[in-house]
């Protein structure tokens, strides 16, 4: 609370368990209820004149105002709080009829709300030699055959292949070696009418990913970095954070790898929804 000047009325905020009352961190968006309670001061008996609520967040400001004549002043106001995240100033004031001021100043700090995820666990996918479907879509989680691929390449973020080099990995659709590896005239990548630009970057540090319950964790690994259209020489546990074309985020972890270039990778993915 700010000093009071001599004279001037007081304003206080309602305490209690339904109240917003001091500096205070909230989800996005999430109702507040806040008390303001007001009285002239006894001493010089001036009664109050005006209430002001003013909420700035980033520069810019909203205001709220009340002209009134009368000894007290309460109200309780219901707000949202803002729908970015940041710090959001809460300023109240009253005066009086003898233009003396007092006022409250308390800080909402919002932050996001995490998304909800989609799992897809222990998917097969083969690599060129293998009869195993070697394209991943993880709008649904479905693993497709070259073929299927084509016919659905809206959905495909990305192929498996086992190379001579490369050795176990995974590439975006739009891949040039990949284009090279699954270059069949009928079916092969640059016949598809979609190649979906996914990026990816390969984790160095470890996260729990049976813990990953939202995209908190998701959203932190795919802020930066992920620029690379695919990731080669891959292994057990290995972990990619991706984007998608459409803009998804999620990472993936490598379970298992067994043969070559006619074997299979199996993976596990968490992506938003």
């Amino acid at each position: 609370k700010d000093e009071e000047t001599p004279g001037a009325p007081t304003i206080t905020l309602q305490v209690g368990a339904d109240y917003i009352y001091q500096n205070t961190t909230v989800t996005v968006n999430t109702p507040l209820k806040v008390g303001i309670r007001a009285l002239s001061n006894a001493e010089s008996g001036s009664n109050l004149k005006y209430f002001v609520f003013t909420r700035t967040f980033n520069g810019s400001t909203y205001t709220m105002d009340s002209t009134f004549n009368a000894s007290s002043f309460n109200i309780d106001l219901l707000i949202t709080a803002n729908s970015q995240p940041g710090n959001e100033s809460f300023i109240f004031s009253v005066k009086d009829k003898n233009d003396q001021i007092s006022n409250i100043t308390i800080v909402i700090t919002t932050t996001a709300v995490n998304g909800e995820i989609n799992a897809f666990t222990m998917k097969v996918m083969g690599a060129q030699g293998s009869t195993t479907g070697s394209s991943f879509g993880s709008i649904d989680g479905q693993v497709y055959t070259l073929a299927n691929a084509k016919a659905n390449a809206n959905k495909i973020d990305w192929l498996y292949y086992y190379g001579a080099s490369d050795l176990a990995s995974l590439a975006a659709p739009d891949d040039s070696h990949a284009a090279e590896v699954y270059n069949n005239a009928t079916n092969g990548l640059l016949t598809w009418a979609v190649r979906n630009n996914t990026r990816f970057k390969l984790l160095t540090t470890t996260v729990d990913f049976n813990a990953i319950a939202d995209d908190g964790v998701i959203v932190a690994e795919t802020a930066s970095g992920v620029d690379q259209s695919r990731i080669t020489n891959l292994s057990n546990g290995k972990q990619l954070a991706f984007i998608t074309a459409s803009g998804k985020k999620g990472i993936l972890q490598v379970e298992s790898i067994s043969g070559t270039n006619a074997g299979t990778m199996t993976l596990s993915v968490k992506v938003q929804k």
